[in-house]
């Protein structure tokens, strides 16, 4: 299911998700990041990358391959106790692991900004049936227009910052998208997300060949 989000601004329910992803790009690591609400709306958890990170909040991973946004939030829930109402806004469809983390936090849904075009066809895994399917959180997303192409260009803009390969020919348009924006002045220091997506914004829906 795709959600709709307004054109000229990020939406209100992602504003907490992008700013922590943008926190992680400041910081080196990678720009994603997610927060857990309950069915109320109101935040119970919220996490992002720390991968490249020497230390972070107490309970959470930092500095290793594994500090996904998603599993930072995830270990902070108390064990015993069932989620699926629930609800987990993250900027990048979770990966294999974070959906796992998903299955044995009993999380309910997780709506994502922009899929991971490095685990395509991960949406087919809940077919080999049993507990996995039982438990699979129902997706929702990615959500329409620039903010998903945001939340991809992000990711991007990580791999232009920490990549020397990733430009010339051939390159995604994630990637070419991000080296454009890395022309405007004052974009990489944004100091939120919202000014960032507001300065990137005229670029998003421009082609890049």
């Amino acid at each position: 299911m795709r959600t709709h989000a307004a054109a000229t601004a990020l939406p209100d329910v992602w504003h907490l998700p992008f700013d922590l992803a943008w926190e992680a790009l400041q910081a080196g690591s990678r720009p994603i990041g997610a927060v857990l609400v309950d069915a109320d709306g109101r935040i119970v958890a919220m996490g992002r990358n720390r991968s490249q990170e020497s230390t972070g909040p107490k309970g959470q991973l930092a500095g290793t391959a594994i500090a996904h946004a998603e599993i930072n939030v995830l270990a902070q829930l108390p064990t015993g106790r069932r989620y699926e109402d629930h609800r987990l806004y993250t900027t990048v469809e979770p990966c294999l692991l974070c959906s796992g983390a998903l299955i044995h936090s009993h999380v309910g849904a997780v709506a994502y900004a922009a899929p991971d075009a490095l685990w395509r066809g991960i949406e087919d895994i809940p077919r080999v049936g049993g507990l996995i399917a039982e438990r699979w959180a129902r997706r929702e997303g990615p959500v329409d227009g620039p903010v998903s192409v945001f939340a991809a260009m992000l990711a991007g803009l990580w791999q232009v910052l920490h990549d020397s390969s990733s430009d010339g020919p051939g390159a995604s348009r994630s990637l070419t998208l991000a080296h454009r924006l890395l022309g405007i002045k004052g974009f990489l220091d944004a100091e939120t997300a919202q000014v960032a997506y507001r300065l990137a914004l005229p670029h998003l829906a421009m082609p890049t060949s």
